[in-house]
Parts: C-alpha cells; sequence; structure tokens
C-alpha cells in the first residue's frame, strides 16, 4: 500500500495514466494522483494525519515545489538522454510511412491526426506492440516516450521534419511506392520513375540498354538538371544513336513534349 520513496509514487501516477505525458503534464497528473486515487487508498485504512505524515517521510510536504522536483528526478532518470539527444528514432518514419499508405493521408493535419490515433488508440500501434511482447499498456506508452514521442506537440514537429524531407508525400504515386516493400539494390524513386514514363514520349519502345541510360542521365544530373533538360539528353541520346547526321537539326524536346 504505502510506496517506499517519491520515485515509485511517480512510476505509479505515470503507469496509472497510461496515455502520453510531457514533463510539465506529468507533474499535474501526479498532484491530482497523490491527493486523488493514492489519497483514497490510504484512507481505507488510515486516517488523514497518518496520509500526510507518510507523504513527509518521502520528502512531499504538501506544496508544489516538492511535487515538481519529484517528477523532475523521474522523468530525467527515465527520458534525460533521450531528450537531450534531439533525434527521432527511425522506426518513428517507418510508422508514418504506414501511417500514410494505411490511411491515404491528404494532407498535414490529416497525416497528424492520422498518426496520433495510430500511435494512441487501443486499436492502432498499441494493439500490435502488446500482441508481440505481452506487455501492459504502461510499458507501451514508455517504449513510445523513448522513441522520442514525449507529448503530442512531439508528433506534430514529426510530421513537420518528414514533410520536409517528403515534400510529395500526398502525391498518389508517390504514396503507392511508400506501400511496397523495400527492394534490394536501387530504391523505389518517383522521379526516376516518372522520367521514365516521359522517355516513353520520346521513343515508345524502351530497350534495356535505354533505360540504363535514363538511370544513369537521372543519377548524375537530378541536381543540377530539371526533367525538362533530363528529358532533352535522353532525346539527343536516341537521336545520335538512330542519326549521328540529324540529330542537330531536329526539334528540341521541349517544342513537342510537356513535362509535369
Amino acid at each position: 500500500m504505502f510506496v517506499r520513496n517519491s520515485f515509485e509514487l511517480v512510476s505509479r501516477c505515470y503507469e496509472n495514466a497510461q496515455r502520453l505525458l510531457d514533463e510539465e503534464s506529468l507533474k499535474e497528473a501526479f498532484i491530482q494522483y497523490v491527493f486523488g486515487e493514492y489519497q483514497q487508498e490510504i484512507l481505507q485504512h488510515y486516517d488523514q494525519e497518518v496520509f500526510y505524515e507518510h507523504l513527509n517521510s518521502i520528502q512531499l510536504a504538501n506544496c508544489r515545489k516538492d511535487f515538481d522536483i519529484a517528477v523532475e528526478r523521474w522523468y530525467n532518470l527515465h527520458y534525460g538522454s533521450v531528450l537531450s539527444e534531439g533525434i527521432y528514432h527511425d522506426d518513428l518514419f517507418s510508422l508514418v510511412k504506414e501511417v500514410i499508405t494505411t490511411y491515404n493521408t491528404t494532407s498535414r493535419d490529416h497525416l497528424i491526426s492520422s498518426f496520433t490515433g495510430f500511435l494512441t488508440s487501443p486499436k492502432g500501434l498499441m494493439a500490435r506492440w502488446m500482441q508481440e511482447t505481452k506487455r501492459s499498456v504502461s510499458a507501451y506508452f514508455q517504449y513510445v516516450t523513448k522513441l522520442g514521442i514525449h507529448s503530442y506537440t512531439d508528433i506534430e514537429a514529426l510530421i513537420d521534419i518528414w514533410l520536409i524531407e517528403n515534400p510529395a508525400t500526398f502525391d498518389k504515386t508517390q504514396q503507392e511506392y511508400y506501400a511496397k516493400p523495400s527492394r534490394r539494390g536501387r530504391p523505389n524513386n518517383i522521379e526516376l520513375t516518372r522520367l521514365m514514363e516521359q522517355a516513353h514520349e520520346v521513343k515508345p519502345v524502351l530497350a534495356p540498354e535505354d533505360k540504363e541510360r535514363i538511370r544513369k542521365i537521372y543519377y548524375y544530373h537530378r541536381k543540377t538538371l530539371s526533367s525538362i533538360a533530363m528529358l532533352e539528353k535522353f532525346r539527343k541520346y536516341v537521336l545520335m544513336k538512330a542519326n549521328p547526321l540529324k540529330a542537330k537539326k531536329l526539334p528540341s524536346a521541349s517544342d513537342s513534349i510537356q513535362v509535369g
């Protein structure tokens, strides 16, 4: 019944909450828990005086400062090193990709809402994780916190970082590629795929060497040339291969081909 120290009592509070709690939220929850559920548990067997004597014995006098210090020490011991790194775990980005393909997200707000539900709903990741690990709900939220999500604000920050690195996230073709399993060798690449599709307008039937040429153009020039310019390079390659003397006399690809 009686906890041995304030650290144990904060742990009880966190387990009882069974939700995401950043440090400030945990401070508020801790006060409510001590003077709510924990107090009622003690008063079932002892009087109020015994309860307050117990709080004094574990250095929790009836003041806000003692309670805040207890939470700060507990939080720092559990998550201090994770918080100081300021880096999200790679597993989180895999989960973002899973949410995008599962919920067909169409906007930043939609993605944030879907990811939050997936992460915190009993029917989302929690159910899968608990089934695989055979552990409790409180252990699940500690796992999420160790991944780098300590509050709902962290979810928004995670999504913003994802969108900066993946600006084409809400493109339907891109989402189809997210849904495909990773391939060995060359990764799925939507820009290269589009360039390959546009190349069919230059040459309807692409031989294996043509496709390899397009790949080389893309990987060598993707950071310096637009898709139109890369397609022009492929057009010149095709013309030179077919008839080197006439290649310079034909119109450019940009005159007849619209590239999105």
